[in-house]
């Protein structure tokens, strides 16, 4: 990546901020769009391809969690949402930690009101960090990337030129803390298909296939 997180996130900022000075002409339908995956799955190169072929920005770890370091001393990210979009947020936010029996600390808020200001932009692709359970209350389209484990586990060893015991434990530990990140601080089970609009296996799809049904599945 030539840019640096913070770079991007600057110019993100600076994107919502004149969208509120000088809004788009047409309205149009805001879709935000969810990607959780399975470590191996390629849900990654699946977020990537579809944000070039639909033009939406991609949100993935290392941004959202740069995102929650920089709103700790600073308010601006989140208001790039004008007040009323602010308020909806907050009312989301509240919402979710009551019917969800949440126990929100800094960290926690601060990921649900990032994660419901990208989604209020739109136009926007969140990858991992329970995006699906965080905006239960959004119309987002929430997609499940998975594969066979024997599939993952080659992909690991061949993309991370790792030996078949590495590569095992890589995908099973990287597994298991998505998965208590997720129970953690949303209450929600990563397993349950009933968190999801589409589930997609990448070990009888191409990533570009993934891609074109999820494009499919849009229009």
């Amino acid at each position: 990546m030539n840019r640096s997180i913070h770079k991007i996130i600057d110019e993100q900022v600076k994107r919502w901020e004149m969208s509120k000075i000088d809004p788009p002409a047409e309205i149009r339908k805001i879709r935000t769009i969810t990607i959780s995956r399975e470590c191996g799955s390629q849900g990654q190169e699946v977020a990537e391809k579809l944000s070039a072929a639909i033009g939406f920005d991609l949100f993935h770890n290392e941004i959202l969690e740069a995102m929650i370091e920089t709103s700790k001393n600073s308010r601006t990210l989140l208001e790039t949402l004008d007040e009323n979009s602010m308020n909806i947020v907050d009312d989301i936010v509240s919402a979710l930690v009551h019917e969800h029996h949440l126990w929100p600390d800094e960290y926690s808020k601060l990921l649900l009101k990032i994660l419901n200001t990208i989604a209020k932009h739109g136009n926007a692709i969140i990858l991992g960090r329970g995006g699906n359970c965080a905006l239960k209350k959004i119309d987002a389209f929430k997609i499940r990337i998975v594969a066979p484990d024997t599939q993952r586990r080659e992909y690991i060893q061949k993309t991370r030129d790792m030996n078949f015991d590495d590569a095992q434990k890589l995908m099973v530990s990287t597994d298991a803390n998505r998965t208590a990140f997720v129970k953690r601080y949303f209450n929600c089970d990563t397993a349950d298909p009933a968190n999801y609009d589409m589930i997609l296996n990448t070990g009888t799809l191409s990533v570009v296939k993934a891609v074109s049904i999820i494009q499919c599945a849009m229009s």
